[in-house]
């Protein structure tokens, strides 16, 4: 789904009549779209309560509640603003709908008297246009309605383009912004919905279909994506029945140190979750010793060491087992020694250009002490820094980065040629040909040591079955993504998930995603 500002959505809207498809029947669309959503996706025998403003989005949901009563649901509408002189209300009230106005706070004891557990409530009170601070009376029938939904989770709450109080451009939000499970947002995401504290109050982004297509066919330029399960259906490795061992690929592993043996068990294991056919672990004596009877699936090279950093000697070896790579992975539980600065440099210098690789971890800090060390990069190279890591690499404070997330990914992704994988509450994904996708998971429970050291071994993992190295960190950012969340959801809590939780759930986030519709 593309993303767009609410300037770019007038301008797309603008244009779109301009060719033929009038304001109305988008609302129409709208309208439809938002019915045939809900009976597909919900019990549509529960009663449907439309929350109506007076804009745009309250006229989505009338034509929405209409649509409904036609087919036999019961519905009622709630003005929080009064709609004069308006066709749509009736339309509604031609086919037996039942409206309230409760704009001057009267009739509350009936709208409380219809919130029946299990009903829909749809939010069509604010639309895209919105800006805070709420005031004068609409603040007061917020307040009242909000004060009644607040700790009702006997109710469906959900959002038409997105929830009321929310800014659509800045993500800011009102105290008083209903927490809805759903947001139903019409022809393209709108970026404040994938900035933190609106996402909080989104839920679950679905798209509808208003009639106007794809977005970038009226403007200029690239849009962000908002990567969708439908989106990634299409980007996994082939796997022929014919298939072995080496047509899935090879991803050497060069992770670990004595402190952090860990890191190189869960970017390993992931690798191997992630479809590819053989892991190569170039690993220290300490981790050999500590993991060669837990990562049986493994080849194991040991490298030598000093004093637990990555020595000269093991260069020869490196080199060697490059040869026969279809992917290399590089960073996890490395440690910040200088002897492994150095080590890396020799090691990016030894790979063959068109190996693809990813860097994580130590490694990108050390990066950061070689000179122009984005030269040395291969032609398929995908970094994933978490905001950190990108502070020490590009020398940005964190609180600059974090307010200007794809801004910044997409300016250094272009300027050092590489892929980048910006981690964090919904990861952005930048390539260096100006494209950019944003994962909308914010969850935390990825926020677990070795949570970046699994997706780090997945992205290396499709690499080795010969995924470009966008598609990779898309799918590998995603799956990842999901199986924290279904590790959450089966735990009833994200405090006890760990990165092997996350690693486990990893094969029911792929089928997941593989059968979504």
């Amino acid at each position: 789904m593309k993303i767009v500002s609410v300037d770019q959505m007038q301008t797309i809207e603008r244009a779109a009549n301009a060719t033929g498809l009038s304001y109305s029947t988008m609302m129409q669309n709208a309208g439809q779209g938002i019915a045939r959503w809900l009976v597909q996706n919900i019990p549509y025998q529960r009663s449907v309560i439309g929350l109506i403003g007076s804009g745009n989005n309250g006229g989505d949901t009338l034509i929405a509640l209409t649509w409904l009563a036609k087919w036999g649901v019961r519905t009622i509408a709630f003005l929080a603003k009064p709609r004069k002189h308006d066709s749509l209300l009736d339309e509604y009230l031609a086919y037996g709908g039942n409206v309230i106005d409760i704009s001057g706070n009267d009739d509350l004891d009936i709208f409380e008297a219809a919130l029946l557990p299990g009903a829909i409530v749809l939010d069509g009170i604010l639309g895209t246009g919105f800006r805070l601070p709420l005031s004068g009376a609409l603040l007061k029938v917020m307040e009242n309605i909000h004060k009644r939904l607040v700790n009702r989770s006997d109710l469906l709450l959900i959002a038409v383009d997105c929830p009321s109080g929310v800014d659509c451009d800045t993500g800011e939000a009102s105290d008083i912004t209903l927490h809805t499970e759903h947001t139903l947002t019409m022809a393209a995401m709108k970026k404040g919905l994938l900035t933190h504290p609106a996402r909080t109050f989104a839920g679950e982004l679905h798209y509808i279909d208003i009639g106007i297509g794809d977005p970038t066919l009226y403007l200029n330029h690239h849009l962000p994506v908002m990567v969708e399960r439908t989106l990634l259906q299409d980007l996994f490795p082939k796997r022929p029945d014919s298939g072995h061992k080496g047509t899935f690929g090879t991803c050497l592993v060069i992770a670990g140190s004595s402190a952090y043996v860990g890191a190189a068990y869960l970017t390993g294991k992931a690798a191997y979750r992630a479809g590819c056919g053989l892991v190569n672990m170039g690993v220290m004596d300490d981790v050999y010793r500590a993991l060669s009877g837990q990562l049986i699936e493994a080849v194991w090279m040991v490298l030598p060491d000093i004093d637990g950093a990555y020595a000269p000697e093991g260069l020869s070896d490196v080199k060697r087992a490059l040869q026969s790579a279809d992917a290399d992975v590089i960073g996890p539980g490395w440690g910040l020694h200088d002897v492994n600065a150095s080590f890396l440099e020799a090691v990016l210098q030894s790979l063959r250009l068109s190996v693809p690789l990813v860097i994580d971890a130590d490694a990108l800090k050390l990066l950061a002490r070689i000179d122009k060390w984005w030269s040395l990069l291969p032609d398929q190279v995908v970094l994933t820094p978490h905001p950190g890591e990108m502070s020490v690499l590009t020398g940005l404070e964190i609180d600059e980065i974090q307010a200007n997330r794809w801004s910044i990914a997409l300016e250094f992704a272009k300027l050092w040629q590489v892929n980048l994988v910006l981690k964090g509450a919904m990861t952005v994904v930048a390539s260096p040909k100006e494209k950019i996708f944003i994962n909308p998971c914010s969850d935390s429970a990825l926020g677990t040591a070795g949570s970046g050291d699994v997706l780090t071994g997945m992205i290396g993992g499709l690499l080795a079955q010969g995924m470009p190295p966008e598609q990779a960190s898309i799918l590998g950012v995603s799956i990842h993504a999901l199986a924290g969340a279904i590790a959450r959801r089966e735990q009833r809590t994200d405090v006890t998930v760990t990165a092997l939780d996350i690693f486990d759930c990893l094969p029911k986030a792929i089928v997941k995603i593989k059968e979504a519709g």
